[in-house]
């Protein structure tokens, strides 16, 4: 009797352990996080977790000056993403879309947070509009241009977007340059305009994930102007 109730707790205690395994499993980011020297290279989207993933890996590598964007398509969870970006402005690093590269929408937000923003050759930048759904069964959504400028629905991102750049005037031209199921991708002399811009770095940085980096990048830039692809 002894040896069944041994064995009983055994498989309960087991039971317990695989559920804590999986709950930790859940709770990782899907963004791909790579540091090479002062580097910290982000690939893919942001999810909720990648906020915890990156501030752990900045504070356990202080030499870390500088966030590299590679191909990463926007965010899932908008108020953690920019919770990261203001972490990252707060921390004095820099950010960086290597050469080739692609950021889009979260994307764009994540990397206005650098002090020093620089941008490599053929990089694309897209922008789109977001939209608020309510209701059930039919869902009535409204898009953020549909919303009146004093709308404390523009808060979370204009807000964001005039700690960044000092001014909201990017924020009101991307949520009119497309729908929220769009992307407007930028030209150079708007990034210009705009500031997005505002330095510059000589040299090249080797992606560390070549071969998720082109999957992603396909995934994300599979309807950019095709006079840079």
């Amino acid at each position: 009797m002894d040896s069944a109730f041994k064995l009983f707790a055994f498989f309960i205690l087991l039971g317990i352990t695989s559920c804590c395994a999986i709950g930790r499993e859940q709770n990782t980011t899907e963004t791909v996080i790579n540091k090479r020297g002062e580097n910290l290279f982000l690939l893919g989207n942001f999810d909720s977790f990648t906020l915890d993933a990156v501030v752990k890996k900045l504070e356990k590598s202080p030499e870390i000056t500088r966030i590299v964007f590679t191909a990463n398509g926007g965010s899932n969870d908008d108020s953690a993403t920019l919770k990261l970006g203001r972490f990252i402005r707060q921390e004095k690093l820099d950010t960086h879309v290597l050469e080739g590269g692609v950021i889009a929408s979260g994307g764009v937000s994540l990397f206005l947070a650098g002090v020093k923003r620089s941008i490599g050759k053929n990089v694309y930048i897209g922008v789109h509009s977001w939209q608020h759904c309510s209701g059930s069964g039919v869902l009535n959504c409204k898009s953020a241009k549909d919303f009146a400028h004093t709308d404390p629905a523009h808060r979370l991102h204009n807000d964001y977007i005039k700690e960044m750049l000092s001014t909201d005037s990017f924020y009101w031209f991307s949520i009119n340059a497309a729908p929220q199921n769009s992307i407007h991708w930028l030209s150079s002399s708007e990034i210009q305009s705009f500031k997005l811009v505002n330095h510059s770095i000589n040299e090249n940085l080797e992606i560390p994930f070549p071969r998720a980096f082109q999957n992603e990048y396909e995934n994300v830039c599979h309807n950019c102007p095709m006079k840079n692809r």
